[in-house]
């Protein structure tokens, strides 16, 4: 499963990176800026934004969407999927192995190189 949302995750980075620098190009100013999360999600569906919100704000409490949801929705979207997508890649790569536990009574003999199973 982490390395299914880290795939995806990378993918989106890359579309929004790929996105953002696209919309540089062709106008005066060559400045390039990451788009915030919240317009990404404003622009794929405006309408569940507006329904999260007031949701938040009634449900839970309002200071939750002010100082938690609300500063998210305004951090840049690439460098967030790229971190979130390394993030799973590191969970996907330190899961315990399953080691078999040999009963001290019985010994097994490797004749060849120890394969590891994921």
């Amino acid at each position: 499963m982490a390395r299914i949302l880290s795939f995806l995750f990378l993918l989106a980075a890359g579309a929004s990176a790929y996105f953002d620098w696209r919309a540089t190009q062709g106008y005066l100013s060559d400045e390039f800026g990451f788009a915030p999360i919240g317009q990404i999600w404003a622009q794929i569906h405006f309408g569940s934004l507006q329904v999260v919100q007031p949701a938040i704000e009634r449900y839970l409490s309002p200071d939750i969407w002010e100082y938690g949801v609300l500063p998210v929705l305004l951090w840049p979207a690439a460098p967030v999927f790229f971190t979130l997508s390394v993030l799973f890649w590191v969970i996907r790569r330190r899961k315990p192995e399953l080691k078999e536990q040999a009963k001290p009574s019985e010994t097994k003999k490797h004749s060849g190189p120890v394969r590891r199973t994921r």
